[in-house]
């Protein structure tokens, strides 16, 4: 079983993008430990999030466009060689606590102050909370407001925005999906023809370079066919 080292950074990469790697060694920041992976920034031209395994089988993500075509690109080889240097030479990455262990720590009105401050900040967390609520309480009448305002698209959508975008249409089929189970079949099918509507040119007009948004869109379609 493969894990992380020199050889195995060298045959996963590939010669040109280790040896790019060396120019980035100096750009990587934020190395940190959490759940067995290591997780750091390197910045090039746009600040890149890559995280690795630190044991075990080999494993990697990076944000830039190169590794989400499945490349592994010379920002994971920067992090793997800097993180491999510092092991050796005794200077560990700090660990990060357990998050989870932490949130099922906090009392209820800790949770949810720290869900409405950050959703303040996340239109794609505030729809998803408000889209439950709307489930919850019953009032579906608003999702389809809820919905439009999020998919509705008659410009170009640029790439920075496609995953919040691909988010949206996400949480609309998980609400399609809710109403289904609760027995509102009607209601349902009506948000399902909403957000439909909303979402039909989206193909063209979001720039998907990740192809997240074709993904979200084909689980939408999954409903139309089922």
């Amino acid at each position: 079983m493969a894990e992380l080292s020199r050889e195995q950074l060298l045959h996963t990469a590939g010669r040109p993008s280790f040896d790019r790697a060396l120019d980035y060694l100096d750009r990587v920041s934020g190395r940190r430990l959490s759940q067995g992976r290591v997780h750091a920034t390197v910045s090039g031209r746009a600040r890149y999030r890559v995280q690795l395994t630190d044991t075990g089988h080999f494993f990697w993500s990076c944000e830039c466009p190169w590794a989400m075509e499945g490349n592994c690109c010379k920002h994971v080889v920067a992090v793997g060689l800097v993180h491999l240097f510092d092991r050796e030479h005794g200077d560990q990455a700090p660990q990060v606590p357990d998050v989870a262990t932490h949130l099922r720590a906090l009392d209820h009105e800790s949770l949810v102050g720290l869900l409405l401050v950050e959703s303040e900040h996340s239109p794609a967390l505030a729809l998803e909370l408000e889209a439950r609520a709307a489930v919850v309480s019953g009032d579906t009448g608003v999702l389809s407001s809820l919905f439009e305002s999020a998919l509705e698209t008659s410009e170009p959508v640029p790439q920075e925005q496609a995953s919040d975008y691909a988010r949206a249409v996400h949480t609309a089929v998980d609400t399609v999906r809710a109403l289904e189970q609760s027995g509102r079949e009607e209601d349902a099918q009506d948000l399902f023809e909403a957000v439909y509507a909303c979402a039909e040119d989206a193909e063209e007009l979001v720039e998907d370079v990740e192809g997240e948004v074709a993904a979200a869109l084909d689980r939408l379609h999954e409903i139309d066919t089922a």
